[in-house]
């Protein structure tokens, strides 16, 4: 019972915890994988499930060797349980590691007496913008947050527990060895450069010494039977990929000028780049974080005492961390949300609780702090108001205007999504009025009750994200399938099926690995790719054997791809779906092509 009521929140914030859990929730089995790292990562899941391969994540037949596979088992085994694959079920990993990170977000903030805080954290990191997507799509990044996250707060367990446990570190060690797997070594250098800078600072020599020791042992424990597998598979080759080339190599920048390019080249950046991307990255929350971050870091800064000083170092270690690696992408900056929401989480509860009481205590009127957190927190929460109004608002007004992208999907989706978009309406308006009304009450005009109404303010205050998180999502539900028919590979797998089916050969033009895991995800099979430079290697395919045979080709690479068959017979096809995504693509078809199906169109014939 005591380890449950451990790692279980308090029964007056279950409520919100279950809503957070389906705020994860939405978003993972409602669409088809859309293009970025969905269809590339999703289809690696669904070739190791097919192949029963462990080892590594596989891509169309070659072992993909540019991350540990934490986030591609997780999947594997999701998978295996529910005895199928399909979009969900490969997005699922992220959500849960998303959802896992800030739930340890929500423990530490309850070891340190701010339990509301915690939960408060939770909802707004969730809700900022790329925590959102990553959470969202197939990729490594909330494997990482989750990993560096727990690790840091098991060191804290660790640390301030009385007496220090030996099991304590043990699960602080392995599990810091642990976040290798996430995304390489990254994860215990975001680790370990908070905790080492902490205890060098605090002066604990003998704690760094015996700590870094263990970590060395279980470290090389930890990766042993991953290592083995690796030589297994691939020897030394495998090794150096995996060890230098896509770790090291990410650190390392090259101006060889006889060099054609950075044989390392993965997302080189500035210095400076994460100071103009991550403000971007945390709409709609950016001002109250800036505003939260001032006030930990300003001197003399009302949050003082040790497990300040920990999440202070934390941070400002892993940002500097990130800076110096050459690659750089706003992904990478990922395990550093739960760490600034809970610091905004703290502030925002402090920021409450002092503008509940501006009305009543003339020193706090005349803070200017005061009014300038007064004005970020309004002008905040206002914005997000007025956007969550907005756009069911925008939605009514592109159905009755009969616009294209509302009634793309069909009529039964525009009128249902109407549907939503009304009811949308009534809610976010009365749920703004009452909370605004809430946050009225709160403000006390004497000194006699002061304290019961102040408290009422501050509810409204901190309970306006977790409602305006519910209001985004009703806002998102009613655009998802103009989104979806916009975004979906269907239509173009349904065109290459069809031709599969009659006995045609297939093929991708180009190394696009993003379009060609949606093509093997749907498809469920590996898929054949030609290069478009090569006139002899495209030609061979379409006529080098009898039968029919087509290319898909990107809609800009189509001249070029024409050039390359002068003299040949092909007609071109396209999915009848009117969808930007599946209009990229056309399907270059061999003169000993069947007959168009209903579902395809022609857009030309084309004897050379």
């Amino acid at each position: 019972m005591s380890l449950l009521t451990s790692i279980l929140p308090s029964r007056t914030h279950a409520l919100a915890w279950l809503l957070l859990a389906l705020l994860f929730a939405f978003g993972l089995f409602d669409h088809s994988l859309w293009s970025s790292n969905d269809t590339r990562e999703g289809a690696m899941i669904r070739e190791m499930v097919r192949e029963g391969v462990w080892v590594t994540p596989v891509f169309n037949g070659q072992a993909y060797l540019e991350k540990p596979p934490l986030l591609h088992w997780t999947g594997v085994v999701l998978c295996k349980v529910f005895g199928r694959v399909n979009e969900g079920l490969v997005r699922l990993p992220a959500a849960l590691y998303g959802f896992g990170a800030l739930w340890i977000i929500g423990l530490w903030a309850r070891d340190l007496g701010r339990e509301r805080a915690g939960v408060v954290a939770a909802f707004l990191c969730a809700t900022s913008v790329l925590y959102f997507e990553y959470s969202r799509i197939v990729l490594t990044d909330t494997a990482l947050a989750f990993m560096v996250v727990l690790s840091l707060y098991l060191f804290w367990k660790a640390y301030t527990a009385l007496p220090r446990r030996l099991i304590g570190w043990l699960a602080f060690l392995a599990v810091s060895a642990g976040t290798f797997y996430a995304k390489g070594l990254i994860g215990p250098g975001l680790v370990w450069v908070s905790v080492g800078a902490f205890l060098v600072y605090r002066r604990e020599w003998k704690l760094i010494v015996l700590l870094g020791t263990a970590f060395s042992v279980v470290f090389a424990l930890v990766l042993a039977p991953w290592i083995a597998a690796l030589w297994h598979a691939g020897g030394g080759t495998f090794l150096y990929s995996v060890f230098w080339e896509n770790q090291f190599g990410r650190f390392l920048a090259f101006n060889d000028p006889n060099l054609p390019i950075d044989p390392y080249y993965v997302h080189k950046e500035s210095v400076l780049y994460y100071l103009f991307s991550l403000p971007m990255r945390l709409i709609p929350w950016t001002l109250l974080v800036m505003a939260a971050l001032i006030s930990w870091f300003r001197p003399k800064s009302p949050v003082t005492g040790l497990p300040a000083l920990f999440v202070r170092f934390a941070l400002v270690c892993m940002l500097a961390l990130l800076h110096v690696s050459s690659s750089k992408a706003a992904c990478y900056a990922l395990p550093l949300f739960p760490i600034m929401f809970l610091m905004t989480g703290i502030w925002l509860e402090d920021t409450a609780t002092r503008l509940s009481a501006v009305a009543t205590l003339p020193a706090l009127r005349a803070d200017w702090t005061s009014a300038l957190d007064r004005r970020l927190v309004g002008l905040t929460f206002g914005l997000v108001g007025v956007a969550a109004l907005a756009v069911p608002l925008g939605y009514v007004l592109a159905f009755l205007a009969g616009m294209t992208v509302v009634w793309a999907p069909g009529n039964g989706a525009a009128i249902i999504c109407f549907g939503l978009a009304l009811m949308t309406l009534v809610v976010c308006g009365y749920a703004e009025i009452q909370l605004w009304k809430e946050f009225r009450a709160g403000q006390p005009a004497c000194n006699a009750g002061s304290v019961a109404t102040a408290g009422r303010r501050v509810d409204a205050i901190l309970s306006a994200p977790m409602i305006l998180a519910v209001l985004c999502l009703l806002d998102a539900a009613i655009f998802m399938p103009s989104v979806n028919y916009q975004r979906t590979y269907e239509p173009l797998v349904a065109l290459v099926r069809q031709e599969l089916n009659a006995g045609g050969r297939i093929a991708l033009a180009g190394e696009r690995e993003r379009d060609l895991g949606a093509l093997m995800f749907y498809l469920d099979s590996r898929l054949k790719v030609v290069s478009l430079t090569n006139a002899k290697e495209c030609a061979d395919f379409l006529y080098g054997r009898p039968g029919p045979a087509g290319i898909v080709v990107a809609e800009s690479d189509l001249i070029h791809a024409e050039h390359l068959l002068i003299g040949k017979s092909y007609r071109i096809v396209q999915p009848m779906h009117g969808g930007h995504k599946s209009e990229e693509f056309r399907l270059l078809m061999n003169e000993a092509a069947p007959a168009m199906k209903p579902s395809t169109k022609q857009t030309s014939t084309c004897p050379q």
